[in-house]
């Protein structure tokens, strides 16, 4: 709350600011208003755009809002949120703000720090809601199976079947953001193995060393892979490199975490690397030592000697507070903080759920979540002491990703999108098709899936 001196202040700058933005005599050279200017909302934020002339130009933008259903130029200080702001370049997305309530958005114009020109008309009554309602197909990536979406030096990267490997990039000029998409080739075979192209099922970035791994079943009969972007072009992400995995069962994800690089698949499979170039290969078995010293039951390692464990099967692996989870079929979730010791949590059900996905969110709680097969979720809000709580979804069907935004998002087949705040209190909605990931990007979520869709909700 504003202190009588507090708010005086800030309103003394917001004058001091708007004088800056207004000043100068009818000789100046002011520059009209900008023209084409739009407020789309989305969660938590809008989008603005306008006919930016600034690249080519000393144009400086400066955008005015406030919390009101129509501020204007001489009443905007009233309002809560009161606010400019300068230099802004189209498209401008503005979060920070709070769904559900009204916002006024005006803009102008200077050449450079000089006087402004003429403010466009107020767009007002600009009301933020929150995302995944409602879905839009989006522009296909390619017509083949996608498997997994993320996020790589400022594009996105989908990977799929066949090998393929999509590249997409993001434009707001409707206000909510259309993905184009081109190929970047398929990933290289492995020589002398692969009989078909292989499937690809997981991918993970560091941007520090500048480096994307792509991992997967080599020929889908279960041989691993892995493929790294080498770094060598500008584009990063169209050349990619055959790793040696040093296992045989197929790799199905990979995270970035303190360890490096931790790959988990099938028959207890763990990949380790720390530069995502050279690669060890492990495999889970129990931790006789570690439960004796523990008076537990719960404890596995990753060894380099053990056999493969057909009843150990990782479907996916994700960093949550600077802890390795990795989730699997029959309800595994392990734990681990460096990929090499492992904890197996426990659950409360007699026939669990194959998982797929697992995440962590703050909704007036820590929650973490992992979803799977039959219509099944699991919550929990401290895995160091206590066992994951089964959640049956009356009406779910088998769900493939989960991620974390304004809102717990799942989606899965037969185009099944499911929304909770909670983790335990479940909506559905609907992508339109079959969904194999689900990604959170600027107040949004986009999902892939079969046959290359696409879908948004903003």
């Amino acid at each position: 709350m504003f202190t009588t001196r507090s708010r005086a202040v800030a309103l003394a700058t917001l004058t001091s600011l708007a004088l800056l933005a207004g000043c100068g005599s009818s000789n100046d050279n002011k520059p009209d208003a900008p023209t084409n200017f739009k407020v789309y909302p989305g969660d938590g934020q809008v989008t603005i755009t306008w006919d930016d002339q600034s690249a080519t130009s000393d144009l400086r933008y400066w955008l005015f809002k406030a919390q009101a259903e129509n501020a204007t130029r001489g009443d905007y200080r009233n309002y809560p949120e009161a606010a400019i702001i300068a230099p802004v370049t189209s498209p401008y997305v503005l979060s920070g703000l709070t769904n559900d309530k009204p916002y006024s958005f005006f803009m102008n114009a200077t050449h450079g720090n000089g006087p402004a020109g003429g403010e466009t008309q107020t767009v007002g009554n600009v009301i933020p809601r929150q995302s995944g309602s409602v879905w839009t197909a989006n522009v296909a990536a390619g017509a083949g199976n996608l498997n997994h979406v993320s996020f790589a030096y400022g594009r996105f990267l989908a990977v799929g079947d066949s090998g393929a490997v999509q590249i997409g990039e993001v434009s707001w000029s409707t206000g909510t953001p259309v993905l184009t998409w081109a190929s970047a080739g398929t990933v290289p075979a492995l020589a002398g193995t692969a009989t078909t192209q292989p499937k690809l099922y997981g991918a993970a970035y560091n941007s520090t060393a500048s480096r994307t791994v792509i991992v997967g079943d080599l020929d889908g009969n279960g041989k691993a892979a892995i493929w790294t972007s080498d770094g060598s072009s500008t584009n990063y992400l169209d050349q990619w490199v055959a790793r040696t995995s040093n296992t045989t069962s197929a790799l199905h994800g990979v995270a970035l975490g303190s360890a490096g690089f931790v790959a988990v698949g099938d028959s207890g499979a763990i990949s380790i690397s720390a530069d995502g170039v050279t690669w060890t290969a492990y495999r889970l078995t129990v931790d006789t030592a570690a439960n004796t010293a523990n008076n537990a039951t719960d404890r596995y390692i990753a060894s380099t000697s053990a056999s493969a464990d057909a009843t150990i099967n990782l479907k996916s692996i994700s960093v949550l507070n600077g802890t390795y989870y990795a989730v699997g079929d029959n309800g595994w979730i392990v734990t681990s903080s460096d990929g090499i010791s492992w904890r197996k949590h426990a659950i409360s059900s007699s026939t669990p759920a194959n998982l797929t996905s697992v995440t962590y969110g703050y909704y007036n709680e820590a929650i973490y979540l992992a979803v799977g097969s039959g219509g099944k979720v699991y919550r929990n809000t401290d895995p160091s002491t206590k066992p994951w709580e089964e959640i049956a979804v009356p009406g779910m069907g088998d769900m493939k990703a989960v991620a974390r935004g304004s809102r717990f998002m799942a989606v899965g087949t037969g185009g099944q999108a499911w929304v909770s705040s909670d983790a335990k209190t479940w909506v559905a909605t609907s992508t339109g098709a079959n969904e194999n990931s689900v990604m959170w990007y600027s107040g949004g979520y986009i999902a892939v899936g079969d046959g290359g869709n696409v879908a948004t909700s903003y």
